[in-house]
């Protein structure tokens, strides 16, 4: 610990006096020898040297996640250092096992925590809360991340400037504890400040320019996005330590103020009728490569596609999922830490080499329709998508809408005889519409010579609007709200599309009494629909228009308009970025059917449960699907290591089957990787 702190005094001196041609260097020309946060503009320099930490941490914190997680494998171009992390064989000599890199960014976080003024103001308003919030919330992701990967670790909350305070840091502390009094500060603040003081600073709220690539084609991004989201860290805080309840609230606070308080400055819009309408950059209605949710069609018939190959051709005019990632500024994604385009402008990494991406070459040729940024590609790939990515997406079922015609003769509740025709929704096997934009030689048999995309972008993303709507659907499940979770993966969170999937719809109410016909039967809303496919219970319904129970209240008066379909917005499950038809109220992709498949499966795979499903198990099996969608959605973006942690962790603590089950549930997912991986001997060594 002392090795690892002594370098880490000069580092809070150095970050005033950055290169000038640092694409992190602010505006201004003014040099900064010591540290000075006691004026309104001095710790601008400060905020940019702590994004500098986190870009020198960037490689450590992805490889970390990626190749400790099951959905990466390691080629025989791969280093040596890679490959210990992918078989948990890496030592302390490890070039990508240094907590130093971790505690740089605490320490100064520390430092800054400890010595700005929070009183200046400008006029009526506080001019440094915005970045004290924030810098705080650097401090929680960094002790977040390191605990995911350490477990238990010193834990440091003020600035270390002498050797004597160094030496007297020995004791580690539990990663439960250090995770609860990050909350507890944060949330501290949080009770303290109004909802707009959490946003991140806005230095400069245009592009700035990171240079040109390799290809001549130039790249950005926002400042604000550096920061990372207040509110969203506070909430992963509490879903770390099973305090489900409060995480989220803290999701949900943060989708009630990107709907109310979207001003450059951070200011509540008064003026309902000018505020921005909660757009598809919120509710992730991005349409997948597959699926035009507009018009029915049979995908097998569809022009442009082949059914025998696979090949699947876009549609003109639809928007789809990998859109998200042609832009630095787009809304879906809320932070990253930026990687310049050479290392003339700051900090590279080796993030695109690894997936096969030259991203500082002089010159190469590249595919353009599949290069993102039409980086150029290496002619050797170290890092693969794994068997078990493969097994996943490009298997998964795929919905669509068949052109065979069905028919139903059923009497109203008038008593009329009446017909009815429907398309029905049908599966095959061709793959997640998501894997095709993640390795677009998907149907190539030799996984060495993929392509993974995603990380030629050469952005390091860290959040996105998916994560908050997963991590939500995570912390529902745990608050006891299987269907819910699930719902937000079929259907997202929109009023209309869960209230079409109550239990009460599939039945004609008359006085709050379902009306019956001669034969005393209930009469059936829409005798298309199979009754199993209305799931949410009315309680829960009841209790999102009311907040009971510690429920978001998502349908109160004063938030059901953010979460109410229009012309402008459209609200969709996370499923349906790339699973096709799953929204539809007839589709096979419901809860019954989905959830029993899983549970069948876990107490097959690992020998446990039996006779009737409990709640408990149907828990477990939603938190299942939603680490497989985490794979879906996420995958190579540094993130799952630390996702797979996190469930193994509460699947120990719920005891479903037996109070181990998380520990055999992770040992199973990293088994091609390492024998015997559990929640106890999965960390790095601390060095």
């Amino acid at each position: 610990m002392k090795k690892i702190l002594y370098s880490i005094i000069a580092s809070i001196c150095m970050f005033g006096t950055t290169a000038c041609s640092d694409m992190l260097d602010s505006d201004s020309s003014r040099q900064v020898s010591e540290p000075e946060l006691n004026a309104k503009a001095d710790s601008i320099f400060f905020a940019y040297g702590i994004m500098q930490a986190m870009q020198q941490l960037s490689d450590q914190y992805f490889f970390q996640n990626e190749m400790r997680g099951e959905l990466v494998s390691p080629a025989n171009e791969a280093t040596t250092h890679l490959k210990n992390l992918a078989s948990f064989t890496a030592g302390a000599e490890n070039q990508y096992d240094s907590v130093y890199l971790y505690y740089k960014v605490i320490n100064n976080c520390n430092y800054y925590l400890a010595k700005r003024d929070t009183t200046l103001a400008s006029g009526t308003r506080k001019v440094t809360i915005n970045e004290f919030v924030n810098v705080a919330a650097f401090r929680a992701w960094a002790y977040l991340q390191m605990t995911s990967q350490y477990g238990d670790v010193p834990y440091v909350t003020q600035p270390l400037t002498t050797i004597s305070e160094i030496n007297a840091v020995t004791q580690k502390t539990n990663y439960k504890s250090i995770l609860a009094s990050q909350a507890e500060y944060m949330q501290a603040l949080k009770d303290k400040y109004a909802a707009e003081y959490l946003e991140a600073p806005i230095y400069n709220n245009a592009d700035i320019d990171m240079g040109f690539t390799n290809t001549g084609s130039q790249k950005k991004y926002l400042a604000k996005k550096c920061f990372v989201p207040f509110n969203v860290v506070l909430g992963d805080l509490y879903l770390e330590i099973g305090e489900y309840a409060k995480a989220a609230k803290c999701y949900y606070d943060f989708l009630e103020y990107k709907c109310d308080y979207l001003s450059s400055e951070n200011q509540k819009i008064a003026d309902e009728s000018k505020r921005p309408a909660l757009s598809s950059a919120i509710t992730n209605a991005f349409n997948n490569r597959l699926y035009d949710r507009r018009n029915n069609y049979d995908i097998t018939k569809q022009e442009g596609y082949n059914i025998d190959t696979g090949n699947k051709e876009l549609k003109n005019g639809i928007s789809k999922w990998d859109d998200i990632f042609t832009s630095s500024v787009h809304s879906e994604i809320l932070s990253y830490i930026p990687i310049p385009v050479n290392y003339t402008l700051g900090y590279t990494c080796g993030m695109p080499l690894a997936f096969g991406y030259d991203y500082y070459a002089t010159s190469k040729q590249t595919r353009a329709m599949y290069s993102p940024l039409t980086t150029p590609e290496a002619e050797k790939i170290p890092l693969r998508p794994s068997e078990d990515y493969a097994e996943l997406a490009y298997k998964n079922p795929y919905y669509y809408v068949s052109t065979e015609l069905k028919e139903k003769k059923y009497t109203d509740e008038n008593g009329i005889n009446k017909t009815i025709t429907w398309n029905d929704i049908k599966s095959i096997d061709k793959g997640d519409g998501r894997a095709n934009m993640i390795s677009p030689t998907m149907g190539n048999t030799d996984l060495s010579m993929v392509y993974t995309v995603k990380p030629g972008t050469g952005y390091m993303y860290l959040y996105r609007i998916s994560t908050v709507y997963m991590h939500l659907a995570e912390a529902l499940n745990r608050m006891g709200e299987p269907e819910l979770a699930f719902a937000m993966l079929k259907r997202g969170l929109g009023n209309g599309e869960i209230k079409e999937l109550v239990d009460t719809a599939a039945y004609v109410y008359s006085g709050g009494v379902p009306k019956v016909d001669g034969e005393g039967n209930k009469i059936r809303r829409d005798p298309s629909v199979p009754v199993t496919n209305y799931f949410i219970p009315v309680e829960t319904f009841h209790k999102m228009q009311t907040g009971e129970g510690g429920m978001p209240p998502f349908y109160s008066d004063k938030s059901i308009k953010n979460y109410t379909n229009t012309a402008e917005k459209e609200i969709v499950g996370m499923h349906f970025h790339g699973a096709g038809a799953i929204e539809d109220i007839r589709s096979p992709y419901n809860y019954y059917d989905i959830v029993r498949e899983r549970i069948n499966k876990i107490r097959q795979t690992f020998g446990v449960g039996s006779g009737v499903f409990t709640k408990e198990e149907c828990i477990n099996a939603v938190e299942d699907l939603l680490c497989d969608e985490y794979a879906l959605e996420f995958a190579f973006e540094g993130r799952r290591f630390s996702d797979l942690l996190r469930i193994a962790r509460h699947k120990n603590e719920a005891g479903t089957y037996t109070g181990g089950f998380g520990d055999m549930w992770l040992s199973k997912k990293l088994e091609k990787k390492a024998a015997g991986i559990t929640t106890q001997n999965c960390y790095l060594p601390f060095k």
